[in-house]
């Protein structure tokens, strides 16, 4: 039972179609022709040079049949390995059916390297037409060398056709190694975007280490914009336009071409950056198009512009351009006109003067204008001078310029510009030398004449000899004076140029403003005087330094100047503004400033000194000298940090003390430990700190100064007692005699004991003493010898004794020294007939010295 079932599931399907197919009749045989439509009689074309592959079919007659439209589906397969590498679709419409049908299909790689095939289909029945593209047999590279030209932007496939069995190596690109990608056994494909225009040597391509080869260009179409055109002699047009600025295109081999109004342009000459062409075109007063052709090998391009050139006329030069009738401020030129055209034309002529940098434009106009008269020239200056002319009335451009070159004659020079400038005790005049169009003529010599307003009759003079221009006199401080400077030159002496001294120095001005320099220089303005009769003065000169003083002289109506020229970064300036009037020059005010402030140099601030007290360090220096400061100081600033303690950590931040006083000359640093330490002082100013220096000390505890101290103190006294010693000991014997010396025996000098001498010996009887007798001298032994006797009758300590030596005779010191006993008794006393008279001498009363 089961097989019967299946049997009858397959069967009946067939059954009932079989069925259908008779019980329809006349419409059975109409969808029988449509399941038979589909594409008869294929064909396909190939244009090689663009890749591209066209189809070409008709329709089944059974087509016809259909009631609506008929869809064809197309397979691009590649024969190799029968992949599907496009698919499209084509919709027939019903009016279309029955004729023939068409399909363009790009290939992405050249068609020599293309082995595809191409299916179609209809939608009605499995019917297809298949044809293939007959594949070349010779080895070689597509494209081939034609040297063929491809736009920047564009991609552009090589393929390497390699006979069988070889191996394939790679492609190169101006000899560099490049991807590939394998199409088949045989072929090799790769693709280049061309992004940049090839040099005129084009891009070379090689395969399979050069086996073959081709080359090729890549560039723009055409690119050339701003057609201008006009004419110039009213019987021709001339257009104007600027080209591809591409530096390497177009190549030789495929030039651009240019057609003004349907006829070629001429082809001489390289591309630059302005084209021109021109036509013999009759030239009418109306408006009309103007249009150029440029043509290259991958495009075209037109450019058009419309114009009356009758309001175009661009005029040549002139010719044959003369100067006559020269004298030293004015002169003619004459010239002449090549196109008679211009007679016809009210021309406006611009001639420019130009003589040592100074340029001067004068336009002249008339018709046919072929003359100019120049009058207000400088004497003694060469010009160059240009004509240029265009048409007065619906002006467009100048045209072309004629140079010619003449000289004027010689005059008396300009009056000078003076200046007067008080310097100590002296009046420097100053004038500024003439230039070439001021001097008319080489300057001989200036004259310098000044007298006092009182006595005008009382002048005194001074020549002064080129290149020098100022001299310095003296002059009374308490008169006015009148200065006046001449020069003089071979055609005569200039007019005089007068000034009346200052009536106020400029160093006497202590309201001093600041001014900040700009752009290379200063700008001053200031408030109208009243005083001023012939306008203002800006004086400007260094000031701390003896320099060379500049002025610049305003008209009446002007209160404001830009200085510049003459100035030094660095330096400061001091301007002053004058008032002009008709006595002497009058003071304004006065300003200092940098034309650019710049750093200071390091170490300007010089002897820094240290004071401790207590926890608190005072750092004092010698201010910066004014001539070394290269900046307004705004004040000072103290950096310092323990030495050890940056050591130990690199990132310690600086403790700073500041100031704002930019006079000052000391900071404090308070609750400092001991330690050492480094401190460093700068200066402030608008750049920051500058000019710094530094100082490193050490702070010691206090107990330390004390030890120190008293070490100090006892080490002085020690090295005092060893060098007294040292003294003592060298002149000890000096020292012994002086402080104690030898004290000799009592002598006893009597007039009686001479006559005892007289009388015979006699003896003493010396009492016991010390359980000792004396032995018994006598007493001409005891006075044998002389004793010194002092002359002094009045000497102090005896003014009773006398000298009692007969005959001026004295005794002398004993040369032994006797030791007596305290206790002395005479055996026999003797009286004297005549009083007692006793003189004890001791010789250290008289003689001292060791």
């Amino acid at each position: 039972m089961l097989i019967i079932a299946m049997t009858l599931a397959v069967v009946s399907p067939w059954l009932l179609t079989s069925l259908l197919l008779h019980i329809g009749g006349a419409d059975t045989v109409q969808d029988a022709g449509v399941m038979r439509c589909g594409p008869l009689n294929m064909t396909v074309s190939r244009v090689y040079s663009e890749q591209k592959v066209l189809l070409t079919w008709e329709d089944h007659p059974s087509c016809l049949l259909t009631r609506g439209q008929i869809t064809y589906e197309i397979d691009v397969l590649s024969t190799d390995y029968m992949k599907m590498i496009h698919h499209d679709v084509v919709i027939v419409p019903q009016n279309q059916t029955g004729s023939i049908h068409h399909w363009l299909w790009v290939s992405p790689l050249p068609l020599e390297c293309a082995n595809n095939t191409f299916k179609v289909r209809a939608q009605y029945e499995d019917q297809r037409c298949i044809i293939g593209i007959p594949f070349p047999s010779q080895p070689t590279l597509f494209p081939p060398d034609t040297h063929e030209v491809y736009e920047v932007g564009s991609n552009v496939t090589f393929c390497c056709l390699l006979p069988p069995l070889k191996t394939f190596h790679g492609f190169t690109l101006n000899g560099k190694p490049k991807e590939h990608v394998k199409l088949n056994n045989q072929t090799y494909a790769m693709t280049v975007h061309l992004r940049r225009p090839s040099g005129f040597g084009g891009t070379d391509v090689t395969c399979n280490n050069s086996d073959y080869g081709t080359t090729y260009y890549v560039g723009y179409r055409p690119r050339d914009t701003d057609l201008q055109c006009e004419t110039r002699d009213l019987q021709s047009v001339v257009c104007n336009w600027s080209p591809d600025k591409s530096r390497h295109w177009p190549p030789t081999k495929y030039p651009t071409e240019y057609e003004l109004l349907g006829r070629s342009c001429s082809k001489t000459g390289k591309v630059t950056t302005l084209k021109r062409c021109r036509q013999r075109e009759v030239i009418k007063a109306q408006e009309r198009n103007w249009t150029l052709t440029v043509r290259n090998v991958l495009g075209t391009l037109e450019l058009t512009d419309r114009a009356d050139l009758t309001r175009r006329v661009h005029m040549f030069a002139p010719q044959n351009l003369t100067a006559s009738r020269i004298n030293a401020r004015n002169a003619s030129l004459a010239w002449e006109w090549s196109d008679l055209q211009y007679r016809k034309l009210r021309v406006l002529c611009q001639i420019i003067l130009n003589s040592k940098g100074d340029t001067d434009v004068r336009n002249y106009s008339g018709l046919g204008l072929n003359q100019g008269l120049l009058s207000d020239l400088t004497p003694n200056l060469k010009y160059e001078v240009q004509v240029c002319c265009g048409t007065e009335e619906h002006f467009w451009k100048w045209g072309d310029r004629k140079n010619i070159t003449f000289k004027t004659e010689g005059d008396i020079p300009d009056a000078l510009d003076i200046w007067l400038w008080m310097e100590q005790k002296q009046t420097m005049i100053l004038w500024k030398m003439p230039q070439p169009g001021q001097s008319h003529g080489p300057i001989i010599d200036y004259e310098v004449k000044w007298r006092t307003l009182a006595e005008p009759q009382e002048t005194r003079n001074r020549t002064v000899l080129p290149p020098d221009h100022s001299t310095a006199i003296e002059l009374d401080p308490s008169e006015d004076h009148l200065v006046t400077v001449t020069a003089r030159n071979p055609y005569g002496r200039s007019s005089p140029a007068s000034m009346v001294t200052l009536s106020q120095k400029a160093d006497e001005v202590t309201n001093v403003s600041r001014i900040v320099g700009s752009d290379g220089g200063f700008s001053l303005t200031w408030s109208a005087n009243p005083v001023s009769s012939c306008g203002y003065a800006v004086v400007w000169t260094p000031t701390f330094t003896r320099g060379p003083v500049y002025w610049k002289k305003v008209p009446t109506g002007v209160t404001q100047a830009f200085i510049t020229g003459n100035l030094t970064p660095g330096v400061r300036y001091s301007l002053c503004v004058y008032a002009c009037t008709q006595e002497a020059p009058q003071l304004l005010e006065r300003r200092e400033g940098y034309v650019e402030e710049t750093e200071i140099p390091p170490e300007q601030i010089a002897r820094l000194r240290w004071a401790h007290v207590g926890s608190e360090v005072r750092v004092s220096w010698t201010p910066i000298p004014l001539g070394n400061r290269t900046a307004f100081i705004k004040g000072y600033v103290m950096h310092y940090h323990d030495m050890d303690a940056k050591e130990a950590d690199p990132n310690l931040v600086d403790v700073n003390v500041t100031t704002d006083d930019a006079e000052a000359t000391s900071l404090t640093a308070r609750d400092v430990r001991v330690g050492s330490y480094r401190f460093r002082v700068a200066a402030v100013t608008s750049l920051g700190e500058g000019g710094g220096n530094s100082i490193t000390l050490t702070i010691n505890p206090p107990w330390d100064k004390s030890i120190l101290a008293l070490v100090v103190a006892f080490s002085n006294i020690f090295l005092l007692l060893i060098i007294t010693s040292i003294i003592a000991f060298k002149n000890w014997t000096c020292i012994k005699q002086k402080v104690c010396p030898p004290i000799p025996n009592p002598v006893l000098i009597c007039d009686w004991l001479a006559l005892m001498e007289d009388r015979g010996p006699s003896s003493l009887n010396a009492a016991e003493s010390h359980s000792s007798q004396m032995e018994n001298v006598s007493v001409s032994q005891v006075f044998s010898h002389r004793l010194p006797v002092s002359t002094d009758n009045d000497h102090e300590g005896a003014p009773f004794l006398q000298n009692q030596a007969a005959n001026g005779y004295y005794h002398q010191q004993p040369q032994q020294r006797m030791e007596i006993a305290p206790k002395v008794e005479l055996t026999q006393p003797v009286l004297p007939s005549r009083p007692l008279s006793c003189v004890f001498e001791n010789p250290l009363y008289n003689d001292g010295m060791c």
